[in-house]
């Protein structure tokens, strides 16, 4: 079943234990030593351990950033250029001052990790299986931050205890560990707590064992491919040995094997049609089977997000509408149902060539359908509209083309919009991100509840085919898995000849706009040849009335701006200031 990662606002945890707390104390101060004799204080410092993870890019600029990631790997942009998200994109942020906008460096929330693992085992009253399973899920927690600061910087300290104030300079200024014994280190944590983890936690919301299994599936997937792809560097700090690689996807196959083989979870197959089956996987958190740890919302508790708001269809809702324009580039991805490429020739957008939507759009993978949304989407009860004009023949016989936004039809009683969509809907790419959006959502203005998912079956059952692939198909079930699974699931025809290509396609089709395509760029060193200078297109849509055909042209997405990812950036920079705080971190090269 769904394994909830359920933050509560400290309020409603202590609501319910500080009664007894306060008499014991003349003072709103709760003693450390308390705390931590105390299951309901020590339930709350958990969850703020929970709440300081960063399991999603979701604040900065009101929230903008909730699609920080996702502009960063090249699949889509925010709206407009002093939107963090597209700004830092497009320029050389990234330099001797450090990782700019994606900058991680969580050592006060590993500190506060190490206090709860240090101090819960002293207690003297509390129960030995509660203090082991949630020393378990701080460890997890601790393991998540170096995880994210190892895909941003390679190696970096590993602190496991909470130093004292009065520490020595020798103890405080710690040295970088390497690349290699940050993911080791990540690796045996999870071996270890997944020995202590329930299969099923006390309360939705806790780390449970097929949690940890799922971030050591993906981790040690990650650490393959830097040693298979990448180089060592400073003296072994950033790298691993070429030979590592086998090693390290044997280590992500058999994670994901025992989830998939042994974990209580299945795709999620509620819907017969493809369409509707992948668009309700992600707003559906009934007890969803696919779901292994997710971020739970629920507006009515105060904790929300954006999503709804900045992806929905402008003309739709209350908000700022059509924030995440998608590129053309993206779209390509999706190939059609037949099982033929969809990079179609294009010489078709040349603004003459009639492209009839139901082919175009509606003959492509379903999923993309249910990722993107595109000029004609079918949306609560209407459609959603991308096109800058319309072309139609008046009353008087007349081949008109129109772009005024108040423009109707004469004589239809059929025709929904104005000659021109929206401008938040035709202004950049002309597409959109759908993943995620909830259509019955009443005011997206309000904010969303929909949870955001950090680990599922979809991607644990691709980690296990990439593993697979690059270890020879050991238990010869790759193509099963691939087929049978995830292509049959989003009513795709089976792929006959598995390549490494077509398996890195699949994880940017099925994974669209789930905050991995960046990272999986990144190790696969892939990131230059697909991001630097290079330039990603949008589309200008025109609609034809009269035959229901669109014409398109296509341009320079980020109109001119450029964006980078150099060779360095596969580290980013520590930056000066923190190497001023420490001396003996070395800093990574080319800055």
């Amino acid at each position: 079943m769904k394994n909830i990662k359920f933050i509560l606002l400290c309020f409603l945890v202590w609501s319910t234990a500080c009664e007894n707390a306060f008499d014991l104390e003349p003072s709103t101060i709760i003693s450390e030593d308390l705390v931590f004799e105390d299951a309901s204080l020590a339930n709350a410092y958990l969850a703020e351990l929970y709440a300081d993870a960063n399991f999603f890019e979701e604040g900065g600029q009101s929230n903008l950033n909730i699609n920080l990631i996702n502009a960063f790997g090249g699949e889509s942009r925010n709206f407009a250029p002093w939107q963090g998200p597209f700004g830092q994109v497009v320029g050389p942020v990234f330099d001797e001052n450090g990782a700019g906008i994606l900058s991680y460096w969580p050592y006060n929330h590993i500190r506060q990790c190490n206090v709860f693992i240090e101090k819960l085992p002293q207690s003297a009253t509390l129960d030995r299986d509660y203090v082991n399973v949630r020393v378990a899920e701080a460890r997890f927690i601790r393991a998540f931050a170096y995880f994210e600061m190892a895909k941003r910087y390679g190696g970096v300290p590993i602190v496991t205890r909470a130093l004292p104030i009065d520490a020595s300079e020798a103890e405080l200024f710690v040295a970088r560990n390497s690349e290699k014994e940050v993911y080791d280190f990540i690796g045996s944590e999870m071996d270890e707590i997944a020995a202590i983890l329930p299969d099923q936690a006390d309360l939705n919301g806790r780390v449970d064992r097929w949690t940890a299994l799922s971030l050591k599936s993906r981790a040690m997937l990650y650490a393959a491919s830097i040693a298979q792809f990448g180089t060592e560097q400073l003296n072994g700090l950033l790298g691993f040995p070429a030979s590592d690689a086998t090693g390290y996807y044997q280590q992500s196959l058999d994670a994901s094997r025992t989830i998939i083989e042994e974990g209580p979870f299945s795709l999620y197959r509620e819907k017969e049609d493809p369409v509707q089956n992948f668009t309700d996987l992600f707003v559906d958190d009934t007890d969803n089977p696919e779901v292994i740890f997710a971020e739970i919302y629920d507006v009515e508790t105060g904790k929300q997000h954006r999503w709804d708001n900045f992806a929905h269809p402008d003309g739709f809702g209350f908000g700022w509408n059509s924030n995440f324009p998608v590129y053309l580039e993206k779209l390509e991805l999706f190939d059609f149902v037949d099982g033929s490429s969809g990079m179609v020739d294009r010489s078709i957008y040349d603004g003459e060539t009639p492209i009839d939507p139901d082919w175009f759009f509606g003959q492509r993978d379903p999923r993309m359908r249910a990722s993107i949304s595109y000029p004609g989407m079918p949306w609560r009860g209407t459609r959603a509209y991308y096109h800058r004009g319309t072309y139609y023949t008046d009353a008087n016989g007349e081949r008109k083309y129109s772009t005024a936004t108040g423009f109707i039809i004469p004589g239809s009683d059929d025709w929904p919009g104005a000659g021109a969509a929206r401008n938040r809907n035709a202004a950049v790419t002309s597409l959109q991100i759908r993943k995620r959006l909830d259509e019955n959502l009443a005011d997206t203005g309000l904010g969303s509840s929909t949870d955001l998912y950090e680990f599922r079956l979809g991607e644990i059952m691709l980690n296990y085919i990439e593993a697979a692939f690059y270890l020879g198909d050991p238990n010869g079930d790759m193509a099963t898995i691939l087929n049978d699974e995830i292509r049959d699931r989003a009513g795709m025809p089976p792929i006959m000849d598995i390549t490494e290509e077509r398996i890195r396609q699949e994880r940017r089709v099925e994974l669209a706009f789930e905050d991995h395509v960046f990272w999986d760029l990144r190790r696969w060193r892939i990131a230059v040849e697909e991001l630097d200078q290079k330039v990603k297109h949008r589309f200008h849509w025109d609609y034809d009335y009269d035959t229901g055909m669109y014409y398109a042209e296509i341009a320079d997405g980020d109109r001119g701006r450029v964006r980078t990812h150099p060779e360095r950036n596969y580290y980013y920079a520590l930056g000066l200031g923190r190497i001023a705080d420490n001396p003996n971190l070395a800093e990574n090269p080319g800055y």
